[in-house]
């Protein structure tokens, strides 16, 4: 199936940006039994990265490709650098460019679904706070959310000598603890109920080892109440072995009509 490196002109970031694509390709070589499943409008999954990493990370590091080959899914997969995918109150938009920018200019150059129920939102680590943060702020968008190994707890970030630099800590977070405010996932959450919108179906994966685990623990008792949304836990630490094992059971968990859930394939390529 095609996998596409793109480049293109930011409005919103006013630069260049680019993304990768995975893109469904009906040949030949697809099962018979999906032939006539896999087809457009196809459903549309953007998957984010974490901080150390940018939009190639997926690509490079996990199977993603192999595991989506027979599920007519576009996946998308975008950098924003080390900006939390949050509108820095003192850099780039990238809230804006992720959740209003970034659709748009998928619709215009491929052949995806523009419905809520066809769209899906994931990543690791700070992408897992990214996808939960455009969950929670764009219930209307995204039928699915998922979060692996998620910085659910922004303030981390905030906090940590060693992933941020002090002008790092004044750009994205004004030099201010974010625990609370208008980026705080729970803030996020609670408000969304309030204002009576229904949020997506959300999970959120973390590794026993993780350093972020007990952080996950908290998040998922503080919101449990408020939507639909699970806690998967096993065995595993920070990294791309942990990451790649539960983007698969992600995948399977997405609610994707075109999928033939009774389809058992003969066989898989090496």
């Amino acid at each position: 199936m095609p996998s596409l490196h793109i480049e293109f002109y930011s409005d919103v970031l006013r630069i260049d940006t680019g993304i990768e694509v995975i893109y469904p390709q009906n040949c030949t070589r697809t099962p018979e039994p999906l032939r006539d499943v896999i087809k457009p409008p196809f459903p549309v999954l953007y998957l984010l990265h974490g901080i150390m990493r940018d939009q190639t990370g997926w690509i490079r590091f996990t199977n993603v490709e192999q595991y989506v080959m027979d599920m007519g899914l576009v996946v998308v997969m975008p950098t924003t650098g080390r900006g939390h995918y949050i509108n820095q109150p003192h850099g780039y938009r990238y809230f804006d460019y992720i959740t209003q920018e970034l659709p748009k200019v998928i619709g215009n150059m491929f052949q995806v679904s523009q419905k809520r129920e066809d769209t899906f939102i994931a990543g690791l680590s700070m992408g897992g706070y990214g996808a939960l943060h455009a969950a929670a702020l764009c219930p209307d968008q995204y039928a699915a959310a998922a979060s692996l190994s998620g910085v659910v707890d922004i303030g981390v970030m905030y906090e940590s000598k060693e992933l941020y630099s002090d002008a790092e800590r004044l750009m994205t977070f004004d030099n201010k603890d974010p625990r609370g405010g208008e980026n705080d996932l729970v803030v996020e959450f609670q408000n969304a109920v309030k204002a009576g919108k229904k949020l997506p179906k959300m999970v959120c994966a973390v590794g026993n080892q993780d350093f972020l685990h007990d952080y996950n623990i908290a998040f998922y008792n503080k919101v449990k109440d408020l939507t639909d949304i699970e806690l998967w836990t096993e065995d595993g630490d920070h990294t791309w072995d942990f990451w790649d094992r539960n983007i698969k059971r992600v995948l399977q968990w997405l609610p994707i009509k075109q999928r033939l859930d009774d389809y058992k394939p003969q066989f898989v390529v090496k």
